[in-house]
């Protein structure tokens, strides 16, 4: 049991995590704690067709929301769903859900809580005027919630349901805010979120023939090739291989734009707190009249190692892989070998194809 002071210093700290996101993480870690369980959350249901949704969580939660992303928990999310149907202002327990006998046998229970030594917790969804929807709960594998704890945690549910409010959309208008300063050098953008949900675009982005956007406001790439680099790059967002091999895509040339590159780059740290769930930033800078591209440029175009960079403006130079090889000193199995990983870098499949793309590129 937290003594009052400690109890109305934890209201004081939920008021000022509204306006500085940093200290939401010791909140959730917090009703935790009152509460008996492992950790806490705060999850954020945005109002739009995207479902845009976004979340702060004690560490001890985060191979819970990795697994309930990954494999598609949202929609098969039982609990959730009995809680909305309850429309209960309040806290409730998984028993004021379910029976134990239900509980053994509901798959997120089953296949997502239990094998994660999980079990047991409590809820609310808190609606907002703006439309969103706030969630915050408590997970742990002790056993139900004491009724003492649960108590607590009503009487914080006001002050959490006010600064969750103005946290969300806070937040919301510096994601844009990212994009919109980025505007004003020039520079088309977004923050994207997971799987390439976007949470802010500038106008200039939406200007470009080269960007499509599809279903929940996924964004895409209206070249095949280069959309199957931005997939990739972007399936690598919030993982520890999030520092991806392929972050600057090239985008060939139409009859109607010239050629560009798409630029990912991942969000870290404590910028995530800035963009408020944002995983990443993407750039496009478009590319101008043809020129020859420098070893230099290509390497930082292109995340190409230094050797790759050489081979790929020598190749775009005119040269064949035997006439790079006796300029480098190296073999032509070695030029070969380079020239693959030059492809894959690039979005291209044939030696034809790099040489089109390089004596036509020449960033403004």
């Amino acid at each position: 049991m937290p003594s009052d002071d400690s109890f109305e210093r934890l209201i004081d700290v939920i008021y000022e995590a509204a306006v500085v996101p940093e200290l939401w993480r010791g909140v959730v870690d917090r009703l935790g704690e009152i509460s008996g369980m492992k950790g806490g959350l705060i999850a954020v249901f945005m109002a739009g067709p995207q479902q845009d949704v976004r979340w702060v969580a004690s560490d001890s939660l985060i191979p819970l929301l990795t697994v309930f992303v990954r494999e598609g928990w949202v929609a098969r999310n039982t609990r959730a769903a009995k809680l909305a149907l309850m429309q209960y202002p309040g806290f409730v327990t998984d028993l004021d859900l379910f029976t134990r006998e239900e509980m053994d046998k509901d798959p997120f229970y089953t296949e997502l809580l239990r094998p994660l030594g999980l079990g047991w917790g409590a809820g609310t969804l808190i609606p907002v005027s703006t439309g969103d929807t706030l969630v915050f709960t408590v997970e742990g594998d002790s056993g139900p919630v004491k009724r003492q704890a649960m108590k607590m945690l009503n009487s914080l549910r006001p002050h959490l349901a006010r600064a969750g409010l103005l946290s969300a959309r806070l937040r919301l208008a510096h994601a844009q805010t990212t994009a919109e300063v980025l505007r004003s050098v020039g520079l088309p953008a977004a923050v994207l979120q997971n799987n390439g949900v976007v949470l802010a675009a500038n106008d200039l982005l939406e200007q470009l023939g080269a960007i499509v956007f599809r279903a929940q406001d996924r964004i895409a790439l209206s070249n095949p090739s280069a959309d199957a680099l931005l997939l990739q790059a972007m399936s690598r967002l919030g993982t520890a291989a999030s520092n991806c091999a392929v972050c600057s895509i090239p985008v060939p040339a139409t009859d109607e734009q010239p050629a560009m590159i798409i630029h990912l780059m991942p969000a870290k740290g404590a910028a995530q707190d800035v963009l408020w769930g944002g995983l990443a930033v993407l750039l496009v800078t478009k590319v101008a009249a043809p020129g020859a591209v420098p070893a230099d440029l290509l390497h930082g175009l292109f995340d190409l190692t230094p050797s790759e960079a050489r081979v790929a403006a020598l190749i775009g130079a005119g040269l064949a892989p035997c006439a790079v090889a006796a300029k480098l000193d190296i073999t032509e199995q070695t030029v070969r070998t380079a020239l693959k990983q030059v492809f894959t870098k690039v979005g291209v499949s044939r030696q034809s194809e790099l040489v089109a793309l390089l004596t036509n590129l020449a960033l403004r």
